[in-house]
Protein backbone atom coordinates (compact mmCIF):
# COMPACT_ATOMS: atom_id res chain seq x y z
CA UNK A 1 0.00 0.00 0.00
CA UNK A 2 1.13 3.21 -1.16
CA UNK A 3 1.20 6.34 1.04
CA UNK A 4 0.70 10.17 -0.20
CA UNK A 5 3.74 12.13 0.44
CA UNK A 6 4.95 15.60 0.01
CA UNK A 7 3.07 18.68 -0.04
CA UNK A 8 -0.62 16.76 -1.23
CA UNK A 9 -0.50 14.73 1.56
CA UNK A 10 0.27 18.07 4.59
CA UNK A 11 -2.18 20.14 2.87
CA UNK A 12 -4.66 17.47 2.79
CA UNK A 13 -4.64 17.20 6.39
CA UNK A 14 -4.64 20.66 7.15
CA UNK A 15 -8.00 20.99 4.74
CA UNK A 16 -9.89 18.63 6.00
CA UNK A 17 -9.70 19.38 9.53
CA UNK A 18 -12.71 20.98 10.41
CA UNK A 19 -12.67 23.99 12.87
CA UNK A 20 -15.08 23.49 16.10
CA UNK A 21 -17.41 25.93 17.02
CA UNK A 22 -16.88 27.99 20.26
CA UNK A 23 -19.47 28.16 22.84
CA UNK A 24 -19.49 31.39 22.16
CA UNK A 25 -20.49 31.20 18.15
CA UNK A 26 -22.82 28.29 19.41
CA UNK A 27 -24.82 30.45 21.47
CA UNK A 28 -24.92 33.34 18.87
CA UNK A 29 -26.30 30.86 16.32
CA UNK A 30 -28.30 30.05 18.45
CA UNK A 31 -29.96 33.40 19.60
CA UNK A 32 -30.44 34.46 15.65
CA UNK A 33 -31.90 31.45 15.10
CA UNK A 34 -34.71 32.07 17.83
CA UNK A 35 -35.36 35.48 16.83
CA UNK A 36 -36.11 34.42 13.91
CA UNK A 37 -38.33 31.44 14.27
CA UNK A 38 -40.11 33.48 17.01
CA UNK A 39 -40.81 36.49 14.59
CA UNK A 40 -39.12 39.34 17.12
CA UNK A 41 -36.24 40.93 15.21
CA UNK A 42 -37.94 43.59 14.54
CA UNK A 43 -39.39 43.68 17.71
CA UNK A 44 -35.73 43.76 19.41
CA UNK A 45 -34.98 46.78 17.07
CA UNK A 46 -37.10 48.70 17.84
CA UNK A 47 -36.74 48.01 21.60
CA UNK A 48 -33.32 48.84 21.36
CA UNK A 49 -33.49 51.78 19.88
CA UNK A 50 -36.07 53.60 22.51
CA UNK A 51 -35.57 54.98 25.63
CA UNK A 52 -34.91 51.82 27.54
CA UNK A 53 -32.27 50.10 25.21
CA UNK A 54 -29.27 49.27 27.43
CA UNK A 55 -26.98 50.75 24.45
CA UNK A 56 -29.03 53.94 24.60
CA UNK A 57 -28.62 54.37 28.11
CA UNK A 58 -25.07 53.03 27.76
CA UNK A 59 -23.96 55.94 25.70
CA UNK A 60 -26.18 58.83 27.86
CA UNK A 61 -24.29 58.00 30.52
CA UNK A 62 -21.09 58.07 28.91
CA UNK A 63 -22.21 61.35 27.60
CA UNK A 64 -23.03 62.83 30.84
CA UNK A 65 -19.89 61.10 32.80
CA UNK A 66 -17.84 63.19 30.37
CA UNK A 67 -19.79 66.37 30.68
CA UNK A 68 -18.97 66.40 34.13
CA UNK A 69 -15.57 65.72 33.58
CA UNK A 70 -15.07 68.64 31.41
CA UNK A 71 -17.05 70.81 34.00
CA UNK A 72 -14.24 69.29 37.16
CA UNK A 73 -11.52 70.09 34.82
CA UNK A 74 -12.42 73.84 34.38
CA UNK A 75 -13.18 73.88 38.12
CA UNK A 76 -9.62 72.67 38.38
CA UNK A 77 -7.81 75.13 35.76
CA UNK A 78 -9.70 78.09 36.70
CA UNK A 79 -8.47 77.65 40.51
CA UNK A 80 -4.39 77.05 38.89
CA UNK A 81 -2.06 80.05 39.36
CA UNK A 82 -0.93 82.06 36.84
Amino acid sequence: VKRPSGMSSVLGKIGSKRQKMSTLEKSKLDWENFKEEEGIVEELAIHNRGKDGYIERKAFLERVDHRQFEIERDIRLSRMKP
